[in-house]
């Protein structure tokens, strides 16, 4: 049903979407976790739907059943880039686009609230949508490493300062809180290894995504490096520092690693990296001396501006 509706004839779309999305009750886990994925494809297929089904999608976050939250969450993290994208692009905005907006907002500091989850996996699931959203609300930078996949994706340089409800400097500073609660929650005593490693690569992306947080990532490396939480068993120790060794190796190769190179390659040399592992690493003298220019370029700009 739902390819027919979604992929194949759309015009269906509207007289079938009551009839799917009154099975969000349905006692079968499934059921529910499949009304989750059916409103992502309809709202990327059309995301005017989105200010009627928002409502559906929030009461499925809260819902007992922890498999349905991760869906959800996963279900938002693509969602919330779609409907900011939408709210950027619409210059009118009306009062059911203005609630849904805010809905929205709110169910993505929920989602943040959620990194204090009992449960493992909705932990895993709120880290990796606190990395989206950070990456959404900050600007992509000339050297900004961009996946394949999120190249359209919007980011906060692509928000205009003007815009008659979307404001930069909140979200900028949204973006900004988005990234201390997940460094708060990397330093948490009791944390799970699982979501220590979640955590880790997620770090790592925002680096490479975000030159402008390196500073912040190499810091929490650090810290960690300094201090693994005490609950880690001996075998987890070791999986811990190799993935750290991993991640460190993957920024280092970024050209704004430059000026931490120092702090990167002690960790490295602590955690046992050959010193050819780590000169193979280095980011090029040629993507150095691009990114120097590039620096000098956005001063004279500032300054002229």
């Amino acid at each position: 049903v739902q390819e027919l509706i979604i992929n194949k004839d759309p015009t269906l779309l509207d007289n079938f979407l009551d009839e799917i999305i009154a099975f969000q009750a349905d006692k079968s886990i499934e059921v529910r976790k499949f009304v989750i994925g059916f409103i992502e494809e309809a709202c990327k297929r059309d995301i005017e739907l989105l200010l009627k089904l928002i409502a559906n999608l929030n009461m499925l976050l809260r819902d007992e059943n922890v498999n349905v939250v991760k869906k959800a969450i996963l279900t938002m993290t693509q969602l919330y880039k779609v409907a900011l994208q939408w709210m950027v692009k619409s210059r009118v905005i009306n009062d059911l686009q203005e609630a849904c907006w805010d809905m929205v907002s709110s169910m993505a500091g929920e989602i943040i609230l959620l990194l204090d989850s009992d449960n493992d996996g909705i932990r895993t699931h709120a880290i990796k949508f606190v990395e989206g959203l950070i990456v959404t609300l900050s600007p992509r930078m000339a050297d900004s490493e961009v996946p394949r996949r999120q190249e359209h994706d919007i980011s906060l340089d692509r928000i205009p300062r003007d815009h008659p409800y979307i404001q930069y400097n909140v979200l900028w500073e949204e973006g900004k809180a988005a990234l201390e609660q997940l460094l708060k929650f990397m330093v948490h005593p009791a944390i799970s290894s699982i979501n220590l490693t979640t955590a880790l690569g997620s770090l790592a992306n925002i680096a490479r995504q975000r030159p402008m947080f390196m500073s912040e990532v190499i810091q929490a490396y650090e810290t960690l490096h300094a201090n693994l939480p005490p609950t880690l068993a001996k075998s987890q120790v070791s999986s811990v520092r190799k993935n750290l060794k991993l991640h460190l190796l993957s920024v280092l190769k970024h050209p704004a690693s430059l000026e931490f190179q120092a702090q990167i390659t002690t960790l490295l040399v602590d955690l046992g990296t050959p010193q050819a592992e780590i000169a193979r690493n280095m980011p090029s003298s040629k993507d150095s001396r691009k990114r120097s220019r590039d620096d000098a370029d956005s001063t004279l700009k500032k300054m002229k501006l």
